[in-house]
């Protein structure tokens, strides 16, 4: 097809203009482009290095703040202990000046060196240079102190202060001996002791700084270790030493072992590490995307341009949809209204034609009953069964009037909600219906019932009628029986009320709840076949729904649900 010159050179004079500016965007997104995968590189490594950085000097803080603190509890606890320790020394060395008195006698060295060990339980057994006066303790202290003695004497010979030897492994215990010299009287006596560090220990540190841990040691004998297993963190212990004046210096040593403060310094600065990474990624991912959008944007110009041209066609059809839209709320609006309108002229009649024509057939009901008073004696037998079959049938119209006025009640009368006692309320109608229809000689079992919200009147009426219909349609020649049991499905309650009456085809289901049909003979089971209609009907007003399961001579169960809470149902007419 060929193309008009003018048209052509029309063509090219719009094009030429937006084609230099693509092109001109085209090499500044492409400029952008070759500066995006180095941009991000570079921030990706300049973030790696601040972050190792970073978690150096982290953790070096963390292992400064841990370390001043470790060191604390190290003094505190060394000077704790080594004012026990001495003090415990002070006491014997007291003590010993006391028992070397040889005016005391045997018995007083016995009770008051009893007394002493059970006070001082890390002392294991005592004995004196005396030879009256016997050696106290336990019999593994006194059997310990027996091995202690040689090395004791061995190493005070030439010394005259106090002396004290070990750490001596005894059954794999590391046990002290002691020797306290006195010069009480004016005679030189010594005390010997054997000593165990542990006992001592474990009475004054296991307590302490629970969130450590703590060894203590003489040379390369441990006297005692919190935790006994477990790794020790070399970089986080802290020492410290405990002069006790006599002996060698004691090594004591702590670290922190709470789960709080090591996983801390152990994640601390992997924290600092990794969060510094994270950010140096999603910087770096922010100036990669950043350039994708670059070059996304000049296909997004054209893109926008073919919009604004669709939106433009799309804005002019808007105002003839809009214009049918309207017409057609405005015709469904108005059908609404008529049909609204026909249902409710519907329902007036229904209850004036049933309210109207109650009176005249009243008035045939009782004119034919003064016409059979006053002029019985004139009528022959063809005369008197006319005029029983005007009563009936008067009498059977304003039956069925009644029915009509019932069932329009039904539907124009308000619903009156609040929260309803099933059981109670079955209860009450089966003793009316026992009280009023004697005649049936119905029994009624009533199962477990939930409780429902709902017009308490419309719902005893359902009951009531359901009930009713179980006794009368019952088997000739059978006693009828009736069960009413029900239960919670999901938000709804689901009643029944069963009999083993004469029962119905399923076929003509349907035709149960509706107006004036019946599927018995009135002549057998009387009735207007209006009741079940009323009971769908305020059924359906509470938001439930009813049908009807059955066979023929095998009895029916009559089904109905009502919302276990309030909000089905609009209370409307129906």
């Amino acid at each position: 097809m060929k193309i008009p010159r003018g048209t052509l050179q029309s063509l090219q004079s719009v094009d030429v203009p937006d084609t230099r500016e693509r092109r001109a965007s085209r090499r500044s997104v492409g400029t952008s482009l070759s500066l995006g995968p180095a941009a991000t590189s570079i921030i990706l490594l300049l973030g790696a290095v601040i972050s190792v950085l970073g978690w150096l000097v982290a953790r070096r803080q963390i292992e400064i703040e841990m370390a001043r603190e470790t060191t604390l509890y190290a003094n505190t606890l060394a000077d704790v202990v080594e004012a026990r320790m001495g003090s415990l020394y002070q006491a014997l060395h007291r003590r010993a000046e006391l028992w070397s008195d040889p005016e005391q006698p045997a018995e007083f060295w016995e009770r008051s060196v009893d007394l002493f060990l059970r006070e001082n339980p890390s002392l294991l057994a005592l004995a004196s240079s005396a030879p009256s006066r016997s050696m106290q303790g336990s019999a593994e202290g006194v059997r310990a102190l027996n091995e202690l003695m040689p090395s004791i004497a061995a190493s005070a010979e030439g010394t005259e202060g106090d002396v004290v030897i070990g750490p001596v492994l005894f059954d794999g215990r590391p046990l002290f001996g002691l020797r306290v010299k006195t010069g009480a009287g004016g005679l030189a006596r010594s005390v010997f002791a054997a000593f165990d560090p542990s006992v001592a220990l474990h009475e004054l540190l296991d307590e302490h700084a629970l969130g450590y841990g703590i060894r203590v040691a003489v040379g390369d004998h441990e006297l005692y270790r919190r935790p006994e297993n477990g790794a020790v963190p070399a970089e986080l212990v802290q020492s410290d030493s405990v002069s006790l004046g006599i002996g060698s210096a004691w090594s004591f040593s702590t670290w922190p072992i709470a789960s709080t403060a090591l996983s801390f310094y152990q994640q601390g600065p992997l924290l600092v590490l990794v969060s510094g990474l994270l950010a140096s990624t999603l910087i770096a991912l922010a100036v990669h995307y950043g350039t994708l959008a670059w070059r996304r944007a000049d296909a997004l110009r054209d893109a926008n341009l073919r919009l604004e041209r669709q939106v433009e066609e799309t804005r002019r059809g808007h105002g003839d949809l809009r214009s049918l839209s309207e017409e057609l709320e405005a015709r469904v609006d108005q059908r609404t209204a008529e049909l609204h309108e026909t249902i409710v002229e519907l329902e007036t009649f229904n209850y004036s034609v049933s309210h109207d024509l109650r009176g005249p057939l009243g008035a045939v009901i009782n004119f034919a009953a003064i016409l059979r008073e006053d002029y019985e004696g004139q009528l022959d037998a063809s005369a008197r069964d006319i005029l029983a079959r005007i009563v009936q049938s008067a009498t059977a119209a304003v039956s069925m009037m009644d029915a009509l006025l019932a069932y329009s009640r039904s539907g124009r009368s308000e619903l009156h909600k609040l929260p309803l006692d099933v059981s109670r309320l079955v209860r009450e109608v089966e003793q009316d219906f026992v009280a009023t229809s004697p005649q049936y000689a119905c029994a009624v079992k009533i199962g477990d019932l939930p409780d429902v919200v709902a017009d308490e009147s419309m719902l005893r009426f359902i009951f009531a009628n359901l009930i009713s219909n179980a006794c009368k349609f019952a088997k000739r020649g059978e006693s009828p029986s009736v069960d009413v049991g029900g239960h919670v499905n999901g938000n709804e309650a689901v009643f029944h009320v069963r009999d083993a009456g004469v029962g119905f085809d399923m076929r003509f289901s349907e035709k149960l709840f509706k107006v004036f049909e019946r599927l018995h003979p009135s002549d057998e089971y009387p009735g207007h076949g209006v009741g079940l209609a009323i009971v769908a009907r305020m059924v359906r007003r509470h938001g439930g729904r009813v049908w009807a399961q059955g066979a023929v001579g095998k009895g029916a169960t009559f089904y109905f649900t009502i919302p276990v809470r309030d909000g089905s149902g609009d209370g409307t007419k129906s």
